[in-house]
């Protein structure tokens, strides 16, 4: 009888330790070695972010679905280089210039994460993770405002580069 108590509090541990949500579970990735699918210009605030996937998941997308599990969305988010007048600095096509990057913006999608959050929260199988820009978490990340807002965005599997991503694919 003390036999059978002890095994179903290893599995209770084991299933509950490896549920628990948050962004810890999501890594620093090597997005530098991730596919770049488009970069998005932010003017109104002076930054400009890459958008990266890792190539595994870029290998395995099917239009139509949702995205692969093991999919590692990056932004990492550069400060627009700016004149000596405080003006944005553009390349001859017009776009933003980089300057240093600011931080790391990271969307990761596991099977069976999320199932932790309430239903008006849950955004998919998907976890955030903030970076600063020497790869250490974020502590003052609000990780509650990534749920909020890619929520909305369920359409396209949370992510609001989804057609930019499918685009590129189709290249």
């Amino acid at each position: 009888m003390r036999r059978l108590m002890v095994v179903p509090t290893a599995i209770l541990f084991t299933l509950t330790t490896s549920a628990t949500a948050g962004p810890e579970k999501v890594a620093f990735p090597a997005y530098q070695t991730h596919v770049l699918y488009t970069v998005l210009d932010q003017p109104d605030i002076k930054e400009l972010r890459e958008a990266y996937i890792n190539p595994e998941a870029f290998k395995a997308l099917k239009p139509g679905q949702p995205l692969p599990d093991g999919t590692v969305l990056s932004l990492p988010t550069f400060k627009a280089l700016l004149n000596d007048k405080g003006e944005l600095v553009r390349d001859p096509n017009g776009r933003l210039v980089r300057g240093r990057l600011d931080r790391v913006v990271v969307m990761e999608k596991r099977r069976g994460w999320g199932v932790e959050y309430p239903d008006d929260f849950r955004n998919g199988e998907w976890e955030y993770a903030r970076f600063r820009a020497d790869g250490t978490r974020d502590p003052q990340a609000n990780i509650k405002g990534c749920f909020e807002c890619h929520k909305p965005e369920s359409a396209r599997d949370f992510v609001f580069t989804l057609p930019q991503l499918l685009e590129a694919a189709r290249r």
